[in-house]
């Protein structure tokens, strides 16, 4: 079984590829999804992943609807036969390794931790599509945005997740809140950069702003009941509630410096019904 799945790989394979630029390019990751559709490549891309749809995890939901989808094996990205695969945050590991062991071209995109990193690995993308032109627009519109919330003190802040996942000083959660003129204290409460809080110590000292990002009335779960907690609850008469999508932080991605400004929205009218 194992030899004949090798030798339809290989002979899924045995066409060039790598032409430049590519014209078949397949997403292996959420992340990636988002690069390929921010930059418009619809009649580029194979094939992306089934969450590519998805709109609670992806701002380009609407931009993927019509294209093909895969599981994320080996087997069905070569079905799509790609001359590009892009690689980003939350790849699988062994279907990369498959797919360099086979010959096929692959971009692997870092996930950024901030803002400023997003715009360098847009153009990257763009210049393996052959846009160039269009990356360096999106590119330079991203750079040109304005962030930060001015002078003086910053509302604290925190993001309070399912479980008790507090997002601290590591990552793009951290940057875009800065970026909104917040002062995320998720690293100070937790004792770390990232980790978990226990309600009774969010109340012990409560941020200006509690921000929540992952509540899905669609799909209930266990770990949402500590959002619904009777003494969180209670405090939140004298703690700001923010919610905010979880799609533009999930992965930094150029819908991550966009959200900046939706973030600083969210947070202000919040901060200010609070008073």
């Amino acid at each position: 079984m194992r030899t004949g799945v090798a030798l339809l790989l290989a002979a899924l394979v045995a066409s060039p590829v790598g032409a430049a630029p590519a014209s078949r390019v397949v997403s292996l990751s959420l992340c990636a999804d988002q690069f390929l559709l921010a930059l418009g490549a619809r009649d580029q891309i194979a094939g992306l992943t089934r969450l590519a749809g998805d709109e609670h995890l992806s701002p380009y939901a609407a931009q993927a609807e019509g294209i093909a989808t895969h599981d994320g094996t080996a087997e069905a990205v070569l079905m799509l036969k790609p001359d590009l695969v892009v690689a980003g945050g939350y790849s699988r590991a062994q279907t990369v390794g498959m797919l360099e062991r086979l010959g096929v071209p692959i971009l692997k995109l870092k996930s950024a931790q901030r803002l400023d990193e997003i715009p360098a690995q847009i153009e990257q993308v763009a210049k393996a599509l052959g846009k160039e032109a269009e990356g360096k627009r999106l590119a330079d519109d991203l750079r040109a945005r304005p962030a930060g919330g001015g002078p003086g003190p910053r509302p604290t802040a925190a993001l309070y997740r399912p479980g008790g996942e507090v997002p601290g000083t590591r990552g793009i959660v951290n940057d875009m809140m800065a970026a909104a003129g917040l002062e995320n204290i998720g690293g100070r409460m937790a004792g770390r950069p990232n980790g978990r809080v226990a309600v009774e110590t969010l109340l012990l000292s409560p941020p200006d702003l509690l921000v929540v990002d992952s509540l899905r009335p669609d799909r209930p779960g266990i770990g949402q009941s500590v959002l619904e907690h009777p003494a969180l609850t209670r405090a939140r008469g004298g703690m700001a509630v923010a919610g905010f999508p979880i799609s533009y932080w999930l992965c930094a991605t150029p819908a991550s410096i966009e959200g900046v400004d939706l973030l600083k929205r969210v947070a202000g009218e919040a901060l200010g019904e609070g008073k």
